[in-house]
């Protein structure tokens, strides 16, 4: 509500609505109590009439007076709560109205005798609550000067019997000690709220800026209780958890959610385990949580800890996507494969080109089996050393996908037959099946470059019969609908130790692999937005098969994978 200014006060600088607002919330409470005391002044009057027995014509005064001042103390209450304007002006006009009020009761019951100039105490408490303490103490020489100024008047009237001077004297000297009692509280309050503001100011302030950062974190970030009800928590949780960015958590149960039943549980056994040990630390937890792993290859890592206070009630858990950390691996170990590829690939393919040359001219003018046994060696590995060459540029290069709208089955059936031309295979040997209609968003060359990979990697390890590796598109039915590709051989499969280091650059189990077909493969998905990985299909009749498969994003999504399984660590 906005304050005006009185004429008085044009010449000072304007007061900010914010600090007159205390000041006129006081003024309110001065002046409802003002209304309250009035009433109750007049109800005793009328009651019992004027004070120390005072005729009835001075009983009829008294009553005047505080009906009057309840009159007044009424419309100056109105004022005050309906019309914040010339603040000043206002005080002024309800003090200058108890100073009178008061000592006119004081005159009609018979002044200091008559105990009504303890009601001088309400001008005095307002000035000093409203006023500087110089007008506080003003205020306070008025009252005395009209005491002492009714003492003086009954001092000299001719049927005086002792003099009140000296009374009224001690009775001013008292007012003054209380006015300077009250301005000294009063000031201490007004110190001690004008701090307290600033803190509240400077908490909300900090609330705000905390709460700004945690919704701009892209950690996940839970706060919960002693019985895992979130309290807090951000859009970046929401979005770990696979849930909607607005859904609502707060106030409800991890465990009422059943796919975060697993996280839930392991706040349990980890709250349970601190209380044991009797002291709380922050914990990585390690190994798979929950029964069954998610459709999609999101894996999270939770931290949990509890503010140091030991007040608190309340714990946090922190969220991380742990593929988020292997990119940046990834990305560490593309910039060193650029640093090597751009300091040695100049000096790699000269001496090779000029080897695969004389291999060439070698055969040509050999005639024994042994000599062109020995060209064909050259030529095949200068022709392995020339592709690992490429696959390393490939990949430092780096180049931003295209995006291309892909019909799978209007791709995938030319690109067999450019796959078979090229390798000289025996038709049938790659099985493609792909329904029509399943349209994914990927860089042609791209995706061709990955099927080369996948499935020359599935016939170093399959048989030669017809069929022997299968490229199969389908539609998930867990994952939304999600369009994968799948890259099947008769082979004897992935071992289990074999399968961590599966993508990593240069690791083969093959005499003649490069170790980066697989790598480039993964990267090239990322590239598109997309997931890389070797998984289990189950079949309609029961049975599993094992092998690559590339899970393409969903129209409109830019983050691949849905909260599934806790993939943690143990703590550092």
């Amino acid at each position: 509500m906005a304050s005006t200014q009185s004429p008085a006060e044009d010449a000072a600088p304007p007061v900010p609505v914010a600090d007159l607002e205390p000041a006129w919330r006081t003024l309110e409470y001065f002046a409802l109590a003002r209304v309250l005391i009035a009433s109750a002044l007049a109800l005793i009057v009328a009651a019992f009439g004027a004070p120390l027995g005072g005729t009835v014509e001075r009983g009829a005064q008294a009553l005047a007076v505080a009906l009057i001042y309840f009159v007044l103390a009424a419309a100056l209450a109105i004022v005050t709560l309906y019309a914040r304007r010339h603040f000043r002006l206002q005080v002024a006009t309800q003090l200058a109205v108890d100073l009178l009020v008061v000592t006119a009761l004081v005159a009609v019951s018979g002044g200091i005798r008559g105990g009504m100039m303890i009601l001088y105490l309400l001008p005095l408490a307002g000035g000093a609550l409203l006023l500087p303490a110089t007008a506080a103490f003003f205020v306070c020489s008025l009252a005395v000067i009209a005491l002492l100024l009714d003492a003086l008047v009954r001092g000299l009237a001719a049927d005086a019997r002792e003099s009140t001077i000296f009374q009224a004297g001690l009775y001013g000297a008292a007012l003054f000690a209380i006015t300077a009692l009250l301005s000294l509280l009063a000031t201490r309050l007004a110190a001690q709220e004008r701090l307290a503001v600033s803190r509240g100011r400077d908490l909300e302030n900090q609330l705000e800026i905390n709460r700004l950062v945690i919704g701009q974190m892209e950690q996940g970030v839970l706060v919960l209780d002693a019985e895992a009800r979130v309290r807090a928590n951000n859009r970046a949780s929401r979005k770990l958890l696979a849930m909607h960015p607005d859904a609502q958590l707060t106030g409800r149960q991890l465990s009422e959610f059943p796919a975060l039943r697993p996280l839930a549980q392991a706040f349990i056994e980890w709250m349970d385990s601190e209380r044991a040990r009797g002291s709380w630390s922050d914990t990585m937890l390690s190994g798979p949580i929950g029964a069954a792993p998610a459709p999609a290859e999101l894996r999270l890592r939770a931290r949990f800890a509890r503010p140091t206070s030991e007040t608190s009630d309340e714990f946090v858990i922190f969220l991380e996507d742990v593929r988020a950390f292997e990119e940046r691996a990834q990305q560490l170990k593309l910039a060193a494969m650029g640093r090597l590829t751009a300091s040695i690939a100049h000096e790699i393919r000269n001496p090779l080109a000029a080897i695969s040359h004389a291999g060439q001219m070698l055969g040509e003018e050999a005639d024994p089996p042994l000599q062109r046994r020995l060209a064909v060696i050259v030529r095949e590995n200068t022709q392995r050393l020339n592709r690992l060459v490429e696959d390393v540029l490939r990949v430092a290069r780096r180049e931003p996908p295209l995006g291309d709208e892909i019909d799978l089955a209007d791709f995938l059936a030319p690109w067999r037959d450019e796959f078979e031309r090229d390798r000289s295979l025996t038709p049938g040997r790659v099985d493609i099946a792909a329904a029509s209609g399943m349209r994914v968003k990927f860089e042609q060359s791209h995706l061709r470059q990955i099927l080369f990979n996948l499935v020359d990697n599935a016939l170093r390890h399959a048989s030669d019969k017809k069929g022997a590796v299968q490229v199969l598109a389908e539609r998930a039915v867990d994952d939304g609908g999600r369009v994968q590709l799948w890259v099947f051989d008769d082979g004897p499969g992935v071992t289990l130790d074999g399968r961590g280091a599966l993508f990593e650059p240069f690791y083969t189990t093959h005499a003649h692999g490069t170790g980066l077909g697989l790598f480039i493969a993964r990267e090239f998905c990322l590239a598109n937005r997309c997931d890389l990985a070797y998984a289990t299909r189950r079949e309609i009749d029961g049975a599993s098969r094992e092998g690559f498969v590339v899970r393409f994003a969903l129209a409109g999504d830019n983050t691949v994978g849905a909260a599934g399984f806790l993939d943690t660590m143990p703590a550092s």
